[in-house]
């Protein structure tokens, strides 16, 4: 059996055009200009930054004042947790390719060669979120020169070439114009959904799996990253169109959801 599926125009011939219009139109209600020429006119939090803190970081109770939680032992925790996000990244120390390799078939491929599962879960096994491999440093060890945008092939465990645009060029685009304060990292990951592969069978449920499919992606490469030695950041704060077109990605065929810079930390 083949590892590579038949063309996307196979899958719009069972595509309710209705459904996917309504996806996109939705889909695109998301999307903000986040570039520093426009940070002054953007945001996209209307709350007031003194009242921030009563919100985040906090617990929702459904029935508060009628009942009283019942609490858990601590001794039956086993697992440790996650490193926080990444912020102020460095890119002083070199970085191997193959690093980078290790987190792809770790995080997105099966130990075994001959499966075609995956070490997340997808509706249907539709798999519509595709990973894109971004470097952003110059100093990374073993890339093939040429190249600075790859998109992974799961089941090959191999590195499709998509673009080879500049790094700064690259960098600015998925920072948003933010880069200040994210520092350097060494590279990202960009998941974009194929809106068709996420529609065709399921309809509009199928976006909803679809996003979570992808945060299920950046969880799994964030706890790989813990594992060896790499910070990560999950990011939202970019423009949509302007990613896709530094990265030589047909935004109609398949749109950017979230960034994932990985990295050291300069104070780690």
């Amino acid at each position: 059996m083949s590892k590579h599926e038949l063309s996307l125009v196979e899958v719009t011939h069972y595509i309710d055009p209705e459904v996917l219009d309504n996806v996109k139109d939705f889909h695109v209600r998301g999307n903000f200009a986040s570039l520093p020429e426009f940070s002054e006119r953007t945001f996209v939090s209307a709350v007031p930054l003194a009242h921030l803190d009563r919100f985040e970081n906090k617990e929702v109770l459904f029935r508060p004042g009628f009942s009283s939680a019942v609490k858990i032992s601590s001794s039956v925790y086993f697992n440790r947790e996650r490193f926080p996000s990444g912020i102020g990244f460095c890119d002083r120390n070199k970085r191997s390719v193959r690093t980078i390799e290790k987190l792809l078939v770790n995080a997105f491929s099966s130990p075994e060669p001959a499966s075609v599962r995956r070490p997340y879960p997808s509706g249907g096994a539709q798999y519509p979120v595709e990973v894109f491999l971004c470097r952003l440093s110059e100093n990374t060890e073993n890339w093939q020169t040429g190249t600075n945008v790859y998109h992974y092939l799961p089941l090959s465990r191999a590195l499709e070439p998509v673009a080879t645009c500049d790094t700064q060029e690259l960098y600015r685009s998925l920072s948003g114009g933010d880069a200040e304060r994210l520092g350097r990292p060494h590279f990202a990951l960009v998941y974009c959904v194929i809106f068709e592969k996420a529609l065709f069978k399921y309809r509009y449920r199928g976006y909803r799996m679809a996003l979570m499919e992808a945060g299920s992606m950046y969880q799994n490469a964030g706890l790989v990253a813990d594992q060896i030695g790499l910070r990560n950041r999950v990011w939202a704060g970019f423009t949509d169109s302007y990613v896709a077109k530094t990265m030589n990605v047909d935004q109609r065929a398949a749109a950017p959801l979230i960034v994932q810079f990985f990295g050291d930390i300069i104070n780690d």
